[in-house]
């Protein structure tokens, strides 16, 4: 998901989707946590939800995970615009992983539920302000099959911390149906098991109005009319998507197309878009960068994962644009705005794309490792201006992607704490989230690091990742152990200061000279290792950069790993200057003396 700006989206959500939303309270200061305990955190809290109870409630619940594997979902829905109102039916295809009493369906009270049905027959259950809970008098065991239907009907609501749900309003006086479900919002409109570790294949058949297209994931496979001037469009979804990248949209879209050949160079794909008629010409002229993108992305992440689907973009009436899985939903204020600067740095729809290898293809295994989607994409921006421009990764990251730093922003870490806001501190997920992977390129190098993404993506492939199992593949190219890093970068807030200061000799009676560097770290905050003990030093290797007499540099690297160091250089030509981290490769402030 990409926001107009990761610092004010919740503002600009709340004033345009809900006048009565509340800003997040600032973080609290969180005392230190080892590692273990984020782990049972997360364990804990995977299945965190969204109680909405009514449009302006945002109590959060905690529920513990269920035992069940969903495999498949059917969803027939009908969109009607004016008045306001969504009825459907959800069938529901899984797997019971151990013995279970229940099985808990999600879906928030503003959908009345009409009947439930268990393997064919009528299913007593008990109401919850956020789900449908269905007991059983003897357990099931494990490994038992079973289909759940519900038949719903509601109104929609706006919900949850990104103003989410089911969107209904006008472009250019024509009613548009649109959805957001990230990160708790989809039982607001389908009732689901809204576990994003729980990926399933997906058919979703969306009746409108008949003057309305209805895009949605996967392929269309027909469009067929219907009774009472509606439309039926039948969308599947056969790769394993989570629930809130499922997504449906309806007005009176217009198409235009793209195609894309893969890394085989045989196989194409179609880039697909649908946009509102009067933003026509702006979509393809703005849209068509993105080619190159896929192109650029599948040479350093590996192919398209979607490739026998396709890729695309949807307009919808949002502030933002969220990566639902093969069809991108990019924001009327993007599309008309600059949806792609890559002299930048900063490029949305590459944003966004990026997001169908980290995010759809490979989901965070908890919306604690949210950072794993979001600070993914953030840094593939970069890589993105660096490969179609070939400009300087750590100049763009420092221009661009720096502006947080000293404003105090990121005060949070990138493995999100608060579950029931995983955006609270995003600033820290989304520019710290990325400058953790350009410091871990440098750490590792170019070709260990590229190497670990693609491995990653491989290992983790339509299905679900942590922050420690990602870091253990990166050990697994870098040879050697990361704790250092991650704990410093990933659950650690701020960034180091560094204080620099250095002397250069005369030449001495061999014509040498010597250089002598003094490198201070000057932070207040302590980083909570593995086991909650508390460090005051950040370990990292570092550029320094000799500037000689006759216009010519050489870099030498250091590993600073003390409160205060001190190194020496011997150098043959008469050095003028000593420059620190000159190639931005670390999230700093630092004082030359």
């Amino acid at each position: 998901m990409k926001k107009l700006h990761v610092a004010c989206l919740i503002l600009l959500t709340a004033l345009m989707t809900n006048p009565f939303s509340t800003l997040p309270a600032h973080t609290k200061s969180l005392p230190p946590v080892t590692l273990c305990q984020r782990q049972e955190r997360a364990r804990q809290a995977s299945h965190l939800r969204q109680d909405i109870g009514s449009q302006t409630s945002s109590q959060a619940l905690i529920v513990t995970p269920q035992a069940v594997n969903v495999s498949h979902y059917k969803l027939q829905i009908q969109l009607t615009p004016e008045p306001a109102k969504v009825a459907g039916r959800v069938t529901i295809e899984g797997q019971t992983t151990a013995p279970v009493s229940m099985i808990q369906v999600d879906a928030f009270d503003n959908l009345i539920i009409n009947s439930v049905q268990f393997d064919g027959r009528q299913q007593d259950y008990q109401r919850t302000a956020s789900q449908i809970i269905l007991n059983f008098p003897g357990s099931l065991a494990a490994g038992e099959t079973f289909t759940i239907v519900v038949d719903y009907h509601g109104v929609p609501v706006v919900s949850g911390v990104l103003g989410g749900g089911m969107l209904m309003t006008r472009h250019n006086n024509i009613p548009v149906i649109a959805t957001l479900s990230e990160p708790y919002a989809g039982p607001s409109w389908w009732p689901c098991i809204d576990n994003p570790a729980d990926k399933a294949t997906v058919e979703l058949q969306a009746t409108v109005p008949r003057s309305y297209v209805a895009t949605s994931n996967g392929v269309l496979e027909r469009v067929e009319p219907t009774g009472n001037q509606m439309t039926t469009y039948y969308w599947r979804e056969n790769y394993l998507v989570a629930p809130y990248l499922v997504a449906v949209s309806a007005t009176n879209y217009v198409k235009f197309e793209d195609t894309y050949r893969a890394l085989d160079g045989a196989t194409t794909m179609p880039l697909v878009y649908y946009v509102y008629p009067e933003h026509l010409t702006p979509a393809q002229q703005k849209f068509a960068i993105t080619r190159q993108a896929v192109e650029i992305y599948a040479s350093l992440f590996g192919e398209y994962p979607f490739l026998a689907e396709k890729y695309g973009m949807v307009e919808f009436p949002w502030s933002g644009a969220m990566e639902h899985q093969t069809l991108t939903s990019m924001g009327t204020g993007f599309l008309l705005g600059n949806p792609c600067s890559p002299s930048d740095g900063r490029c949305v729809i590459a944003h966004e794309l990026s997001h169908q290898w980290w995010g759809d293809w490979v989901t965070m295994a908890t919306w604690h490792d949210v950072w794993l989607n979001e600070g993914f994409a953030t840094y593939a921006e970069v890589l993105f201006a660096e490969r179609l421009l070939n400009l300087n990764p750590g100049d763009l990251m420092d221009r661009s992607y720096d502006d947080h730093r000293a404003s105090g922003a990121l005060r949070g870490t990138v493995y999100a704490e608060d579950l029931e806001n995983p955006w609270d501190d995003s600033a820290a997920i989304y520019v710290k989230g990325a400058w953790v992977l350009h410091m871990l390129r440098h750490v590792m190098t170019d070709e260990p690091f590229f190497a670990a993404l693609k491995d990653y993506g491989r290992r983790f492939a339509f299905s679900n990742a942590s922050t420690e199992d990602f870091q253990r593949v990166c050990e697994d190219h870098y040879g050697a152990p990361l704790d250092w890093f991650f704990q410093q970068w990933v659950y650690a807030p701020a960034r180091p200061i560094y204080r620099v200061s250095s002397y250069i000799s005369s030449a001495d009676a061999s014509g040498n000279y010597t250089i002598n560097l003094t490198i201070e770290q000057q932070q207040s905050q302590l980083i909570p290792g593995r086991e909650g003990e508390l460090a005051n030093v950040y370990i990292m290797p570092i550029d320094v950069t000799i500037h000689y007499a006759d216009g010519g540099s050489e870099t030498r690297v250091v590993r600073n790993d003390a409160r205060q160091q001190q190194f020496s250089f011997t150098v043959s030509k008469r050095p003028v200057s000593v420059g620190l981290d000159e190639g931005h490769w670390i999230l700093k402030e630092f004082q030359m003396n």
